[in-house]
């Protein structure tokens, strides 16, 4: 008799389990992530001084479904080092006349703030997504410094870490660092799409790890605070 209930228990436990949704997305912490990714221009084995963002994309992102409910987009003229290198064109496919008659970083930092409230956006409904630290806690920063202007509430967010870093949201739920986009894409079976370094389409491959992730039942929060030890 015990034998027999033991195994009723049993198979009633794994019919349970088998009756359980699969690929499904846990209700996460967020109703939107902004996803962020930052080009500056650049030169190969040294910082340009200054070193001044380029391209400027944010997607905004619903949270249970990983569409993409709007977005930012803007190219931007340096005024520092106004001519691109040849090395910032060869590796982001930005070339100097796709920057030449754009707007000023403080300009289009302006529209983005429109953007943001247009949205309804606020720290509290949303979080900032990047890959890695340099974006929100080295380059705006540096960027807001050199154009006289302050870092705006919302994005301040590079020394209290109040954002996803999906790079350590991916060791969390894979026990591995993810050292780059496309490694990390390689380890969940995904493919890059697009041309890598250019911001838009890095955000939109930001996008696909992240819904990947989540549909392995992580939920994401704020980690940007975690050890500085990998970027």
């Amino acid at each position: 008799m015990w034998t027999t209930i033991t195994c009723l228990r049993q198979a009633s436990n794994f019919m349970t389990i088998m009756a359980q949704p699969k690929n499904v997305i846990k209700p996460q912490n967020f109703q939107y992530f902004l996803v962020l990714d930052f080009e500056a221009n650049c030169q190969k084995g040294v910082r340009l001084d200054p070193q001044e963002i380029i391209e400027f994309p944010c997607l905004m992102v619903e949270s249970q479904t990983f569409r993409v409910l709007s977005t930012f987009h803007e190219y931007i003229k340096p005024v520092g080092v106004p001519n691109l290198t040849s090395f910032c064109t060869e590796l982001t496919g930005i070339t100097q006349d796709m920057v030449a008659s754009k707007d000023t970083f403080p300009e289009v930092l302006s529209k983005f703030q429109l953007w943001y409230s247009e949205n309804s956006l606020t720290p509290e409904n949303s979080s900032f997504v990047t890959c890695g630290l340099w974006d929100l806690a080295d380059m705006l920063p540096k960027q807001c410094k050199y154009s006289g202007i302050p870092i705006p509430d919302a994005l301040n967010v590079g020394e209290t870490g109040e954002y996803v870093n999906v790079k350590f949201s991916y060791q969390k739920q894979t026990g591995h660092y993810g050292k780059g986009l496309k490694e990390m894409q390689d380890k969940l079976g995904l493919e890059f799409e697009g041309r890598h370094h250019s911001g838009i389409d890095d955000c939109r491959n930001i996008v696909t790890i992240m819904e990947c992730l989540a549909r392995r039942s992580l939920v994401f929060e704020n980690n940007g605070s975690q050890s500085r030890k990998h970027k």
